[in-house]
C-alpha cells in the first residue's frame, strides 16, 4: 500500500521533520512497508502546483529524496510513497515511471491517492474532457480525473468527495467484471485545489494494522495541528496527540486570520 502525506501552514514552511527526521518519517515508512515503486512531492507557488517525481524508490536514491525535501517549501505540500497497483494484471515495467508516480496535478489541483480502483478501464469510459489527460497506468490517475469531472459537475469538492463511490459503485454494478467482489479497496486521498486541503478515508477492505506503530487501521488516516500548521497522514509519523480521521470521513483545512482552520465531514451521517 502507498503512504500518503500533506501539510498547510499559515506560512510558507518545510515539512522535512515528518518527511526525512521523525521516527516514523514517509522515508521509514517506505523503507518499513517497502514502498519501492516510485514517490513525489507537490507544492504551491502561488495557486500553481510544482510537483517532483521519481519512479525509483527512495531508499534507492535516498541522497536526491533528501535533497528535494529540503528544498521544498510551501503553504500546501503533499508528499507520496508508492507500492504499486495493478488491477489490470500489466507487466511491471508498464507500472513503473515517473508518469506513473504520485501526486498527480491538473490546472490548480494536486492529489495523492493510497488504494486500488479495480476498475480503471469502466471508469475511464465514463469519463468526458478529462479521458485525454491520462498519461499513464496508474489506476490512481483515473481516480483523480474522476473526481475532477465531479468537481466541475457539481461546482463543489465536498458533494464531489461524497459522490465519488458512489459513482464507482453504479459503474461497478453496470459492467459487473468478474475479477473483483469490490469497485476499489481503498479512497484515501490527500488533495488540494491550492487554497485548501482536503484528506478523505475511505476504505472498503481491513488489510490490517498501520506499519509503523501497528495500533490502528493501515487504512486509517490521522492528523494533528497546532493551530498554525496541519499535518495529515496515513498514519502517525511519531507519538503525540494525532487526531483518528475515521473511514468515511473527509478533513477540510483552510487558512484564517493567521490560523489554520478544519472541519472533519462524517460520510456516514
Amino acid at each position: 500500500m502507498c503512504r500518503l502525506l500533506g501539510a498547510m501552514s499559515v506560512e510558507t514552511c518545510s515539512v522535512e521533520h515528518y518527511l526525512l527526521e521523525a521516527e516514523c518519517s514517509l522515508f521509514k515508512q517506505a523503507v518499513k512497508g517497502r514502498q519501492s515503486d516510485g514517490w513525489g512531492i507537490g507544492f504551491y507557488v502561488g495557486h500553481v502546483p510544482i510537483v517532483f517525481k521519481s519512479e525509483k524508490a527512495v531508499y534507492e536514491e535516498e541522497d536526491k529524496f533528501r535533497e528535494v525535501v529540503k528544498s521544498t517549501r510551501g503553504r500546501i505540500i503533499i508528499a507520496h510513497v508508492r507500492k504499486a497497483s495493478n488491477p489490470r494484471g500489466l507487466p511491471r515495467e508498464k507500472l513503473i515511471s515517473p508518469e506513473n508516480s504520485q501526486p498527480f496535478n491538473h490546472s490548480k489541483y494536486l492529489l495523492a491517492h493510497n488504494g486500488s480502483i479495480n476498475i480503471p478501464d469502466e471508469a475511464i469510459k465514463r469519463l468526458s474532457s478529462y479521458r485525454e489527460f491520462i498519461r499513464s497506468n496508474n489506476d490512481s490517475e483515473v481516480y483523480f480525473y474522476l473526481l475532477l469531472e465531479l468537481i466541475d459537475r457539481e461546482n463543489d469538492v465536498i458533494v464531489a468527495f461524497r459522490k465519488v463511490e458512489k459513482t464507482l459503485k453504479e459503474i461497478f454494478e453496470e459492467e459487473k467484471p468478474s475479477k473483483f467482489e469490490v469497485p476499489f479497496t481503498s479512497l484515501n486521498t490527500v488533495f488540494s485545489d491550492g487554497d485548501r486541503l482536503y484528506a478523505f478515508t475511505r476504505y472498503l477492505i481491513d488489510p490490517g494494522k498501520s506499519i509503523c506503530y501497528g495500533d490502528s487501521p493501515l487504512f486509517e488516516m490521522c492528523f494533528k495541528t497546532d493551530g498554525r500548521n496541519l499535518i495529515v497522514a496515513s498514519e502517525k509519523v511519531e507519538k503525540g496527540n494525532w487526531i483518528p480521521l475515521r473511514n468515511n470521513s473527509l478533513l477540510v483545512c483552510w487558512a484564517e486570520d493567521n490560523r489554520i482552520e478544519y472541519e472533519v465531514l462524517d460520510f456516514n451521517e
